[in-house]
Formats: structure tokens, C-alpha cells, sequence
């Protein structure tokens, strides 16, 4: 078989080990994920009952266009339902944006670290991954200003950033997308949106508004907990979503992820309830990793990037003996992080399990 040369340059991604997976291996009775970013609670009950409801029509295909989901999404932000792409997960989103726009001898621009998706996406087209370091924690703008060239048709930009959870107030994100070539399309990625207390937060909104070439991206897979339904969503210029609907698959949101995006949505005002249980969750970790002398990078997510380093245990092997004790997090090295974790915001009892076991490390 010959395969297409560019992937060769492709690494898989590696997603987080599952709990099951984890018990059986270790023989633990108890285990507790902070690897994925997840919601530490399941969907809003309100979204279960309609879940449950839409099993006696799956027999039937969903609708293609998502058009009750698109008018809710634009009705609530702001924009025309023609401005609305949806996806499975926000993945997609970015590997449809790297079909429209990157070929062989274009470019894509991201910070490193990023999600790992921007690289892989890019390498699968055959294009030109251009990496640009963090300055401290944050994304660097003044340097992915400057590597953007002729050639540039994709420029990635997380807010809170992933993985260390940094964020730049919008202004100064403003000022770098006003800056930028037509030809070049910038990906507000904001899967966490909905974790931010800036006053600034929904300023991306704002920016795609009045620039054609600015991309917003989010996702139910965080706060609104549908990770395993997978429904991401974006909003674009009208002229987008026409060459997105080129390569999108049919039918590529499933109905029962339809209907519960669209049920959760209606449930804005219960978001407050998982806003204050990640704020109050943050600070548990913030003073218990004091309490055992580890760094970590303030956030405005739902996770947080860790110093291990300071611990006896060697930095690369903290992971594994975190998840022998019942603890999955997420290693730093494979995300261009080595001497760190990076730690999901769990439950009050979550949280200070992972504490216990990070001291039991001393």
C-alpha cells in the first residue's frame, strides 16, 4: 500500500488513559481522571430526559444542517445562522478549516506548546507547521506576528491557551487580528470559554464580527459536560461555512447530540452552578499544591499546568505513579511541557484525592 508521503510526518493523538483501564491494570477500586479537561459532572439532568426521549427516533437520520442548533447558537450570540458551522467536537472544525485553506506550500501558524491537533492537521495536508514558543506561559503575539508570511493561510490561537491555561486579555488580541493578512485566517480556538471571570470574555465575538478572516471556535464538550457526544461549534463568514459544507460529511452530528447541545443551551443561567464549582475548585488546588511547595500557572480554564519538578520522584515518572495510587493526569513531556503535569479541576472530594497523592510523593 502507498500511503499519502505527508503522513509520515503525523503523530496519532494520544488521548487520556481511561479509568477502566486504569483499575484493571493497577487492581484499584478507586479512581479519579484529571487528564482530559472533562466536566467533573455529568449532563444537566433536563439534558438526560431529552436524551432519553430521542431514542425511539434513531432509526432516523439526524438533521444534516443542524438548523434548530445553528438559530439557537447565532439567536444567542449574536449572529446570522449562516455564520454558524457545527461539528463532532471542535476537532473537526479545525481539520474542515485545515481542508479549505492548507495545501503544500502553504502555512500554518501556532504556538508551542498548542492543542496537538494544529500540528497534526497541518503535516496530514502536506503543509508547513510553523511553531512559535510562549513567552513565559502565554502566547507570544508580537512573534506570531512576525512569523506569519505570504504563504500563511491558517493561524491557531487558544484563549485560555491549552495546555497551560493562560489567557490574554482581548484588546491586545484585537490589535494582532487587525494586523494580520486577508489571507490569513485566525482561529480564535475558545473550547473555555465559559470557565473565563475576565469582563473580556466574550470579546472574540466581538473581533469575528467585524473581521472576515477571524474564526471563533467552542464546544459543548467542557462545562456543558457532552464530551462522549461530541458537538463543537463555530462561528465564520458566511463564505467559510460555504467551502466547509464542501467537505463536511453528511449528517456528521448525531441526533442525540443535537438535541441535548440544544437543550443544554437553553440552560444558560445553570452554567453559574459549574462556574462557581470550577472557581472554588481551583483555589482548593491553588492552596493545597502551596501547601506541598509546587508551581503552577494561574488559569483561567477548568485545568491547570504543575510544576513536579520539586518533587523526589523524577518529573517524566510522576504521571505513572500518580495513576498507580488512582490518580490520571495528564503528562507534561507530550505536550512540550517536560518537568510538569497538567491537572484537570475536579470535585471537591476529586481534588483532594489528588492532593493526598501528590503528598504521599514527598
Amino acid at each position: 500500500m502507498k500511503f499519502v508521503p505527508h503522513l509520515k510526518d503525523v503523530i496519532p493523538y494520544a488521548a487520556g488513559t481511561p479509568i477502566e483501564v486504569v483499575m484493571k491494570q493497577y487492581g484499584l477500586q478507586k479512581v479519579v481522571k484529571l487528564a482530559s479537561n472533562e466536566a467533573p459532572l455529568p449532563p444537566f439532568p433536563e439534558v438526560m430526559d431529552v436524551i432519553t426521549e430521542k431514542f425511539n427516533d434513531l432509526n432516523r437520520y439526524p438533521d444534516a444542517e443542524c438548523r434548530d442548533l445553528k438559530a439557537a447558537l447565532a439567536d444567542r450570540h449574536g449572529a446570522a445562522p449562516e455564520e454558524v458551522i457545527v461539528g463532532n467536537g471542535s476537532c473537526e472544525l479545525i481539520l474542515w478549516l485545515s481542508l479549505i485553506l492548507l495545501e503544500p506550500g502553504t502555512e500554518a501558524v501556532f504556538s508551542d506548546p498548542a492543542f496537538l491537533m494544529y500540528e497534526a492537521v497541518t503535516r496530514a495536508r502536506g503543509a508547513t507547521a510553523v511553531k512559535v514558543p510562549l513567552n513565559g506561559f502565554a502566547n507570544d503575539l508580537d512573534a506570531l506576528a512576525q512569523a506569519v508570511t505570504k504563504n500563511t493561510r491558517l493561524l491557531f490561537l487558544t484563549n485560555p491557551h491549552n495546555p497551560t491555561g493562560a489567557y490574554l486579555p482581548y484588546p491586545q488580541i484585537e490589535a494582532f487580528a487587525e494586523g494580520l493578512p486577508g489571507d490569513c485566517v485566525l482561529v480564535l480556538d475558545e473550547a473555555y470559554n465559559e470557565y473565563v471571570e475576565e469582563e473580556d470574555s466574550q470579546a472574540g465575538l466581538d473581533i469575528r464580527r467585524r473581521l472576515e478572516n477571524v474564526v471563533v471556535l467552542r464546544t459543548f464538550s467542557k462545562i456543558y459536560g457532552l464530551c462522549g457526544l461530541r458537538v463543537g461549534y463555530g462561528f465564520c463568514d458566511p463564505r467559510v461555512r460555504e467551502a466547509v459544507d464542501k467537505v463536511r460529511q453528511p449528517f456528521n452530528v448525531n441526533m442525540l447530540a443535537q438535541a441535548a447541545a440544544l437543550k443544554a443551551l437553553s440552560l444558560e443561567e445553570r452554567l453559574q452552578e459549574r462556574r462557581a464549582l470550577n472557581r472554588e475548585g481551583r483555589r482548593q488546588l491553588y492552596d493545597g499544591l502551596k501547601a506541598l511547595g509546587l508551581e503552577y500557572v494561574p488559569t483561567q480554564s477548568n485545568f491547570m499546568l504543575v510544576n513536579v519538578e520539586g518533587l523526589p520522584v523524577p518529573a517524566d515518572e510522576v504521571p505513572e505513579e500518580l495513576m498507580k495510587r488512582g490518580v490520571i493526569v495528564r503528562p507534561g513531556r507530550p505536550l512540550a511541557c517536560p518537568g510538569c503535569i497538567r491537572v484537570s479541576v475536579g470535585t471537591p472530594a476529586e481534588n483532594s484525592f489528588l492532593l493526598e497523592k501528590l503528598s504521599e510523593l514527598k
